[in-house]
């Protein structure tokens, strides 16, 4: 693969040919060194010597010596063989918690803790990590807080110290510089483990692809990460920069329209102010020449005197003609009195003829009106017919005519009163009349001398100039308060296109930056595909070599191994008779997903041993190769690679466990890998 530098100046060289800016060019390149890093590993190996396995699953306390070699572990089913690989992955790795791979139940159910105790080659040196692990309620504790050793004097030699960090093992055994990278320690494990019965754990894992390049040195996903991030935040439109365009052709729009509108209004202005300044001339040369003329002024203060006096007169006889009305009107009620009292008498007298009864209250005759009219006029009883006392009608009469010419004499007074009072108010009224008769003609003769006086036209010219100067300046008034407005509001429109301006100015600049870095990113990608495609093609290479050992199963006719070239690390095992087999279908659980893994795992492993500086696990982990076979086709190609990893892996310590059965072949295995019964 190609050095770090050469890959800097590779994608710097194609960012020029892109005619990119140098200070964008120079953003990129901060950002591939900033981002790209070929991850330094302290270790080149590690492998296991021995494990000790207490209270884990069925195992009560099993010691198993690997010895840093290729290690069968043979025996039947259930007598802890997949419990060990499980102990010392745990005891590497600890357990983890919510993550796709993780460690359940491992604690026998009568226990309440187990304890895994590991030695390990790390390079030439002998490490010892012991790691607990205690129930805790309806969880788990104590296995973040393993113990290491890195320079026991033995295989049981735990030191009394305090315990470790798991960070604290990671960076002993080299395995931080990529576990630093937050993929999981469990996911790493499952490059070097294939654990029964998920055998596709690794091939089915959304980061193995970056995983994968950061092991082979393509390592560059980190630096397309941080350009997402920095056009995401960095550069990311504000909601003013996003509209900044369309706004800015608006405002300045407005501001041309606001400017004609101000030029009008300061032409207006102009045209108002030089008419006031001509008619304020005018008025004043109007004015010094009336000064020098004092006859019409006294004409006019006379006018004014005689306008003055007609309009009292004129007040004071409406006065005196409301007071004639109030008395006519008073004249007119005494007199309905006096009618009145006329009225009265001749209805007493009717009253007292209709008082005689209707019938004679004796004899029950009718009274006739003879009869009644006798009463009246010569004092006859009209039912007797004898005369009635004198005494008797004159008393009452008496009385009546005294109060009866008592209220005529008090009428008869109000009334001379009264029209006394008209005859004078009528004289003053005719007084008043004569008088303002007098005062017009006076005023008549006033204003015929001020017509035909010489300066008669200058003052109507006066007049009409103030009432003009008065109106001009109104509309001075109101263009000038136009004018403030449309100038403070220019003014806003001005500094709201500065603002725009800024922002539009900045648009187009984190425009030409993300595009900038859309472009460093298709570039870094590019490369990427470059590079994957040099280890592709290695890949698949390893690959088509392994498929030689696949002679009687579901493999037996495979042609080539083809990768996905839409990019990652998928592929397809292409049959000769077109049931191809992707490595993408969901066969995790069959004999096809298990050989799929094998190949793959195997062909990285093998390309991964010849790099100088990557991850220093050294080991190759393969739980139950027979595990849930139907056929028989398939089992001895799997026999057959199972005997070739060692050969094909010589770099690395491969662990298998094989079930005693008529699949496997103990003497077979007894020839590649030590064993170690179950």
């Amino acid at each position: 693969m190609p050095e770090r530098e050469e890959i800097i100046v590779s994608i710097i060289e194609a960012l020029e040919a892109e005619d990119m800016e140098p200070d964008q060019i120079d953003e990129c390149r901060q950002l591939l060194e900033a981002n790209y890093h070929e991850p330094e590993f302290p270790v080149d190996r590690v492998t296991i010597r021995r494990i000790r396995a207490q209270q884990f699953r069925n195992l009560d306390d099993r010691v198993v010596r690997l010895d840093d070699t290729d290690t069968a572990l043979y025996g039947p089913n259930d007598q802890g063989k997949t419990a060990i690989l499980e102990a010392i992955r745990f005891n590497l790795f600890g357990r983890q918690e919510k993550q796709r791979i993780t460690l359940t139940d491992p604690i026998q159910s009568e226990q309440d803790s187990l304890e895994t105790t590991g030695n390990w080659s790390v390079d030439t040196n002998h490490y010892l990590v012991q790691r607990l692990l205690n129930r805790d309620g309806r969880g788990y504790s104590g296995d973040d807080r393993p113990k290491l050793n890195t320079d026991p004097s033995s295989e049981d030699d735990i030191p009394f110290q305090a315990r470790n960090t798991q960070q604290d093992v990671s960076e002993a055994f080299g395995i931080w510089p990529v576990e630093s990278r937050e993929f999981g320690r469990y996911n790493i494990f499952s490059l070097f483990c294939l654990m029964a019965p998920e055998y596709k754990k690794f091939l089915r894992w959304q980061d193995k692809e970056d995983f994968i390049d950061l092991l082979f040195g393509i390592n560059l996903a980190a630096a397309i990460n941080q350009s997402k991030k920095r056009r995401s935040e960095k550069y990311e439109l504000t909601e003013e920069e996003e509209t900044a365009a369309e706004e800015l052709k608006i405002a300045q729009s407005r501001e041309k329209k606001l400017a004609e509108r101000l030029a009008e209004l300061q032409e207006n202005k102009k045209e108002i102010e030089t008419k006031l300044a001509d008619r304020r001339a005018e008025l004043r040369s109007i004015n010094e020449t009336l000064e020098q003329d004092n006859e019409l002024e006294q004409l006019e203060s006379e006018k004014l005197r005689l306008q003055r006096q007609i309009n009292n007169l004129e007040s004071e006889k409406r006065e005196t003609r409301g007071d004639l009305r109030e008395t006519r009107l008073s004249i007119e009620r005494y007199e309905e009195m006096e009618m009145g009292e006329e009225v009265h008498s001749t209805a007493q007298d009717l009253q007292e003829m209709m008082s005689i009864p209707e019938r004679c209250p004796i004899c029950t005759n009718d009274v006739d009106d003879s009869q009644r009219r006798r009463l009246l006029n010569d004092g006859d009883c009209p039912l007797c017919r004898k005369e009635v006392p004198d005494k008797r009608i004159e008393t009452a009469t008496e009385r009546d005519v005294r109060e009866s010419a008592m209220e005529r004499e008090e009428v008869e007074e109000q009334l001379t009163e009264l029209r006394s009072r008209e005859r004078k108010l009528e004289g003053e009224l005719d007084l008043l009349e004569s008088r303002i008769q007098d005062h017009q003609e006076q005023l008549e003769t006033i204003e015929s001398q001020i017509a035909e006086s010489d300066v008669t036209q200058l003052i109507d010219r006066r007049d009409e100039l103030e009432t003009q100067i008065s109106s001009l300046e109104r509309d001075a008034t109101s263009v000038q308060v136009e004018i403030n407005a449309k100038e403070d509001e220019l003014d806003d429109t001005t500094e709201r296109i500065e603002d725009l301006e800024g922002a539009y100015e900045r648009r187009r600049e984190k425009v030409e930056k993300r595009q900038a870095l859309q472009t460093f990113e298709r570039i870094v990608r590019r490369h990427i595909e470059e590079e994957r495609t040099d280890l592709k093609n290695n890949l698949r290479e390893e690959m088509n070599d392994l498929l030689s050992y696949f002679e009687h199963g579901r493999f037996a006719d495979a042609q080539n191994v083809v990768f996905n070239p839409q990019g990652g690390y998928d592929f397809t095992v292409v049959i000769e008779d077109g049931n191809d087999v992707p490595s993408d279908r969901h066969n995790e659980y069959s004999n096809e997903g298990k050989i799929l893994a094998l190949l793959f795992h195997t062909a990285v492993l093998k390309q991964l041993a010849e790099q100088s500086n990557t991850l220093p696990i050294r080991m190759f982990i393969f739980d139950s190769p027979y595990f849930d076979i139907p056929d028989t086709g398939n089992a001895p190609d799997i026999t057959n690679f199972v005997l070739a990893l060692p050969e094909e892996l010589p770099e690395y310590q491969v662990i298998v466990t094989v079930t005693d059965s008529a699949l496997s072949d103990r003497s077979a295995l007894n020839e590649k890998y030590q064993i170690e019964d179950f």
